[in-house]
């Protein structure tokens, strides 16, 4: 792992009627410890667990997959809060990597888009203005640019369907060793989707020893062998199987016997 505890320290007696301060998971946090590179948060909404990644986010510095940088994003001002009352201890410091959520990745398209865009235009107006000399020489890192953008997103991530954009994103991005912080990546995927995912996470913990922090609800994405789940639940944090989870159990349940459970429902 390159993370390996977090902890909090003392919050100021101002604060504590104030989100994120309010939520009981914060008012009882104590630490966390890491011991896989793949780590789960699990849990239901509200229980806390996108809160300790955001600013787990905040505090690593990591930079945020989306159009804002993390610390100018208006709905991560919480985040920033918690993160300056984290202390997080390092088995080896880096900044490669990313905090991403599913509605960022929007953002994220639409940024890649004008870059290609405003890079055609610098193209276009040194043609237009050209007075002489080796054209193709003038324009030549400029194109250089724009093609190592195509090449890396593909020249329109906007027109892919979103899972495939998303997905696109994961591989083009994930490099290396790093702190990979991803929020509900499932959102935007599908089953096969997230196995392509899953596969990408596998092989570059193994080739590079990167370290993954996800929040989710998928029961196929917590599902990766030699991974680790905190599970959030009344304001408390404990490591489980994936299969004792209520995600994994509801789900089970419903496939095995949907026609009892929609008994159990109506």
């Amino acid at each position: 792992m390159i993370i390996s505890t977090v902890r909090l320290r003392n919050f100021p007696e101002e604060a504590q009627d104030k989100f994120p301060w309010t939520l009981p998971l914060i008012q009882n946090f104590e630490e966390l410890v890491f011991e896989k590179n793949i780590s789960f948060f699990v849990g239901e909404n509200g229980s806390g667990k996108s809160t300790i990644l955001e600013g787990i986010a905040a505090y690593t510095e990591v930079p945020l997959a989306g159009s804002y940088r993390l610390e100018d994003d208006a709905s991560l001002a919480a985040a920033n809060e918690l993160a300056n009352y984290l202390s997080i201890r390092y088995k080896e410091k880096t900044n490669r990597g990313f905090f991403v959520r599913a509605e960022d990745f929007i953002g994220f398209a639409r940024n890649i888009k004008n870059e290609i865009k405003e890079l055609n235009d610098e193209i276009k107006e040194v043609k237009d203005n050209w007075k002489g000399g080796d054209l193709k020489l003038a324009v030549g890192a400029i194109e250089g640019e724009k093609n190592q953008l195509i090449q890396r997103y593909s020249k329109d991530l906007e027109a892919m369907s979103h899972g495939e954009g998303f997905l696109k994103f994961f591989t083009s991005r994930i490099t290396g060793k790093g702190i990979y912080i991803i929020d509900e990546p499932e959102a935007a995927l599908s089953p096969t989707r997230q196995l392509s995912l899953l596969s990408l996470i596998i092989e570059k913990v193994k080739t590079t020893g990167a370290h993954f922090i996800i929040a989710t609800h998928s029961p196929i994405i917590m599902s990766i062998p030699d991974s680790e789940v905190f599970y959030f639940s009344e304001g408390k944090i404990e490591k489980v199987d994936y299969k004792e989870t209520e995600h994994y159990q509801l789900t089970r349940s419903i496939l095995e016997n949907p026609e009892l459970v929609m008994r159990e429902l109506g």
